[in-house]
């Protein structure tokens, strides 16, 4: 009998989607420096929720099955090494509505992208 999920998996998933959104940090720094680009909130959620979509969609894709499952546990993984970090790093914490709201964001681009990574075929 197979596990139910893979721990490996979804830790691995965790780091892509950490490596993720510091390269698509960086771009999106440099395209703040060198171009009349706004900051804005919007723009580093779609970082967030595409990291995590991208990482919950290779880490299904990989197991094959359960794509929703990996795909949540990822998007939570990495909320959650996210909080971990901010606390360690700020000393202000975030509001309950930054939370709330990049939990959620993470929990649905991970469950989307780990039920498109199932759906696609393996070739």
């Amino acid at each position: 009998m197979s596990k139910f999920l893979q721990v490996s998996l979804i830790l691995k998933g965790i780091l892509l989607s950490t490596i993720l959104a510091i390269l698509l940090s960086l771009i999106f720094g440099f395209l703040l420096s060198f171009t009349s680009l706004p900051e804005s909130e919007l723009s580093l959620n779609l970082i967030f929720a595409a990291s995590i979509f991208v990482s919950a969609f290779i880490t299904a894709h990989h197991a094959g099955i359960r794509g929703l499952y990996y795909g949540i546990a990822v998007g939570a993984g990495f909320v959650a090494l996210a909080l971990v970090l901010s606390a360690v790093l700020w000393t202000n914490t975030p509001s309950w509505l930054d939370v709330g709201e990049k939990t959620i964001l993470s929990l649905v681009s991970g469950g989307v992208g780990g039920i498109i990574g199932v759906l696609i075929p393996k070739s």
